[in-house]
């Protein structure tokens, strides 16, 4: 409150009009996802696939008559969509009398918020390990989670224990779940005393991955990789080390000339150029975390040409809501399903432990 200094002058509270909010993560992975056809079936959607048969290279003897015929090899995987609310309310008061910093307090600025929300609560549940559900009347359909549908089903990451399918209707096929060969669950690197002593996910690793992906598909490809802060400081640790016979020794190829920048002192892996394709890294906010709390190293190395989101002509949608005195007070409303194309087509890293040792 202002203070009385004299009994014919009260000095004011000065409140800057300045309000601050650091929290300024963005929705990568949401934002590179391209718009799909809007959902004709709020319950359930599919999208179909198809792989060649295997090779006939037997001679045909002479004389013989066609007895077998061939049939195209087709599939389908289905989807659900999912319901996000977010739900803006201030008081009258507020909205219309009070003032305070950066009219933090109107009605238009909490819809501008809770947008901001709904979208990192879309692009959570999206790079999640959680399965597709159906409604059961208490809690509504959930669709799959991009960490369950790239996924062998038997392999064991940071959640513990694999990650199978409950939902019979989303179930992946055994013949289309992504190959183990391109899920790596292993630890990120080997410490001795707290020091980063060996790297087992190495350049080693990630070719063989983007190998299998190649001799399984036949292409090479740009893949795009979202990826969180533990992941991406790894990966930038693999660029600059080099394997010798004893372990990983840093090796640093320095100009003549001086460099003028100092910022070119230290670097990111921002490109990853394989001999199977090059991968654009993306750090992102929202990817699963351990029980703890703690970034996993996990990341996710995806072929996006065939990956949509469906919207049902809800997404991110305002609705103004009966003001019955409190002031008023509103719905953000999207429902929404992704369309994941082919598990086979993408690889995922997600580390049991980031690191062991000592």
């Amino acid at each position: 409150m202002g203070a009385v200094t004299s009994t014919d002058q009260i000095v004011r509270e000065d409140l800057s009009d300045l309000f601050i909010n650091l929290d300024i993560r963005k929705t990568p992975f949401l934002s590179r996802l391209k718009r799909g056809e809007d959902l004709a079936n709020v319950k359930l959607f599919s999208w179909a696939l198809e792989k060649f048969d295997g090779r006939m290279t037997e001679g045909i003897p002479e004389n013989k008559d066609v007895d077998v015929w061939e049939t195209d090899k087709q599939d389908q995987l289905y989807g659900r969509s999912q319901k996000f609310w977010r739900r803006p309310h201030v008081t009258v008061e507020a909205n219309t009398i009070n003032k305070a910093p950066a009219d933090f307090g109107k009605y238009n600025k909490q819809v501008v918020k809770k947008v901001e929300e709904q979208k990192r609560d879309i692009e959570t549940r999206l790079l999640s390990d959680s399965d597709s559900r159906d409604d059961d009347g208490i809690v509504g359909r959930e669709f799959m989670g991009l960490g369950r549908f790239v996924n062998d089903a038997t392999s064991v990451g940071v959640a513990g224990a694999a990650l199978t399918f409950g939902d019979t209707q989303t179930a992946i096929p055994a013949a289309y779940r992504t190959p183990t060969a391109q899920i790596y669950v292993g630890v990120l690197y080997t410490t001795t005393s707290g020091v980063v002593s060996g790297i087992t996910f190495d350049e080693t690793r990630l070719n063989t991955m983007m190998s299998n992906r190649w001799d399984a598909l036949g292409t090479m490809g740009e893949l795009s990789g979202f990826v969180d802060g533990a992941l991406k400081t790894h990966l930038t640790r693999m660029e600059r080390y080099k394997p010798t016979i004893s372990g990983f020794t840093a090796i640093q190829q320095q100009q003549m000339t001086p460099l003028q920048q100092k910022r070119f002192q230290m670097y990111g892996a921002d490109i990853l150029d394989t001999d199977f394709g090059a991968v654009d890294i993306n750090m992102i906010s929202w990817l699963p975390r351990t029980a703890a709390g703690a970034m996993s190293g996990r990341g996710y190395f995806l072929d996006m040409e065939y990956m949509a989101l469906r919207a049902s002509g809800l997404y991110l949608t305002h609705q103004r809501m009966e003001d019955k005195g409190a002031g008023p007070r509103g719905l953000i409303q999207s429902i929404v399903g992704p369309v994941w194309g082919d598990p086979r087509a993408h690889l995922k890293v997600d580390p049991n432990v980031i690191s062991s040792g000592t």
